[in-house]
């Protein structure tokens, strides 16, 4: 079952404490050393369905586990029933119990039994029975998925069935839908409430570069909290259906936007009860089309979130109702153990760095002189910074997909990180620092920006003049000791403190609070934006 395997990965809880596994398969798997990738603190156990909590390692957990997960693939030989009521009195409130459980009505198992093949029928629950015990154990469900076959088998199936049985043409559609899912995926949540509905939806208008960190991830995560639905779309605003009782909000990423192409989108939006948020990580004044739509793109929302504080003061200046949601990572890669002492890489990768390198460069030049032969420059993206290096130990990657971004620099020593102290630049955010600490690769750094999050001599290096760029650079490729230092205590730095399974709920609780204060919000829409609320 590897596609349901890794449907279940996607809506583990990302910032759960505690996470009980019941499975037949005890054998560390990928789901289990996946999931700790983006929750590294989390305790995460594995237990056969017939064991005693109350005698194993995980009695001191009573009450407080946030996970349950039920993924046993040989069904019979256990009362399902009674292991939901038994384990499920040591979920915390509003824990969740999530079962990856086999259909005993899907077609194929039919057929099997038609068969006369009970070994191959003879296995999981149908959907009422499953309700059935989630209910009795004190567990809502608030979510079933389906993995079915939707081939033209199963449709010769439902044709074999109405010829040999006309009558089951009045029940067909109900049929189908039983029959249909060979697995069910249920996440229940013990409480007797349903869990509040959100539904997220993103207009992602600037996918280069940006998308995956302030959109994507945490979306992700986003949808693994109970009564979450996300979806985005690239370069168009498509609405899709709601829920009933589902709150809504609509953020349009990296936009634009126009009288005349966005009015008649957002006073639809505002007719069908949308919360509209404007997504924004890099300062409107590199653009001046945000100005000469007189900031119609933060002015006509209910609210804006951004990713640095400098760009949220930015902002309220157009609209009071800013949230900074700082980039995270989804996860830090594997403990570094591919050190060398003598052939050093240094990792130069950013969009629109032109001048901010310009000033280092002949000081970097120098230090590469000095160091002829035992240092490699490989550089992405930006070619006209590797032409510019004069030694002819360096290698060049075009724009590249993230994961061989990631698989470059994992393969690095030192990262070079130089901003000039630019309006544009003091509002950028320090993800560059991020991604080189997740991933075992020490940093030098300008002040601008990173002075905030580095501590220097001590998670990186910072140079304030190029005097000072010279010496650390020779520092971190001539002291082995300091550079791996460096990088450990910067690594553990993001493992602690900028993962997104710590951050991700923030965002859900801003999102409820401004859904709460909608009918306050359309008020002062329409004092900053009258002609949202006039009629066609």
């Amino acid at each position: 079952m590897k596609t349901l395997n890794s449907e279940l990965l996607r809506v583990l809880p990302v910032d759960a404490r505690v996470i009980v596994e019941i499975s037949d398969r005890l054998n560390p798997d990928m789901k289990k050393s996946a999931y700790l990738r983006n929750n590294p603190e989390c305790q995460y156990w594995q237990i056969s369905p017939d064991q005693d909590l109350t005698k194993s390692t995980i009695c001191d957990y009573l009450g407080k586990i946030d996970v349950l997960v039920y993924t046993c693939v040989n069904f019979p030989g256990h009362d399902f029933g009674k292991l939901v009521n038994d384990y499920s009195v040591w979920l915390k409130p509003n824990g969740q119990f999530i079962a990856d459980i086999p259909n005993s009505e899907y077609w194929r198992r039919l057929v099997s039994l038609a068969l006369d093949k009970p070994q191959l029928s003879d296995v999981g629950l149908s959907l009422q029975e499953i309700r059935s015990h989630f209910n009795r154990a004190g567990l809502y469900i608030y979510e079933v998925r389906t993995k079915g076959d939707r081939s033209w088998e199963f449709n010769q199936f439902l044709e074999r069935l109405k010829s040999t049985n006309p009558s089951t043409v009045v029940y067909l559609k109900e049929y189908r839908a039983q029959t249909v899912a060979e697995n069910y995926l249920v996440r229940g949540i013990k409480s007797s409430n349903p869990p509040k509905r959100l539904l997220i939806q993103t207009a992602i208008m600037a996918p280069t570069g940006c998308d995956r960190i302030r959109v994507l991830d945490p979306d992700r995560f986003s949808a693994t909290i109970p009564g979450v639905r996300t979806f985005a779309s690239v370069r168009s605003a498509i609405i899709i259906p709601t829920i009933p009782q589902e709150a809504k909000i609509f953020i349009w990423q990296r936009t634009i936007m126009s009288a005349r192409e966005h009015l008649s989108v957002l006073k639809r939006l505002l007719q069908e009860n949308y919360l509209i948020i404007a997504e924004i990580d890099d300062n409107p004044l590199r653009r001046r089309e945000y100005a000469e739509h007189n900031y119609l793109s933060y002015r006509g929302c209910h609210g804006v979130q951004t990713s640095t504080k400098p760009l949220g003061v930015f902002l309220q200046q157009f609209n009071p109702n800013v949230a900074v949601f700082p980039n995270q990572l989804t996860e830090v890669s594997p403990p570094r153990h591919n050190y060398d002492n003598e052939k050093i890489s240094l990792f130069f990768g950013a969009l629109n760095r032109e001048k901010d390198w310009d000033p280092i460069m002949a000081s970097l030049n120098k230090v590469l002189l000095a160091n002829s032969g035992r240092v490699l420059v490989r550089v992405v993206h930006d070619r006209q910074f590797f032409e510019a290096l004069a030694t002819d130990q360096k290698t060049f990657e075009p724009f590249c997909q993230y994961n061989r971004y990631l698989e470059i620099l994992q393969n690095c020593d030192i990262a070079l990180l130089p901003l000039t102290p630019t309006a544009v630049n003091m509002m950028k955010s320090d993800l560059k620092f991020l991604e080189c600490a997740g991933n075992g690769v020490a940093v030098l750094a300008s002040p601008t920006v990173y002075e905030l999050s580095i501590q220097p001599e001590k998670t990186g290096l910072i140079y304030r003049t190029i005097r000072e760029f010279e010496t650390q650079l020779n520092r971190l490729i001539n002291n082995h000791t300091l550079r791996r230092q460096i990088a450990d205590n910067a690594y553990n730095w993001v493992k602690q403190n900028r993962l997104l399974c710590h951050h991700y709920q923030q965002r859900h609780r801003w999102y409820l609070e401004m859904c709460d204060r909608l009918p306050e919000l359309n008020r002062q829409l329409q004092q900053r934006v009258p002609e949202l609320f006039n009629n066609p």
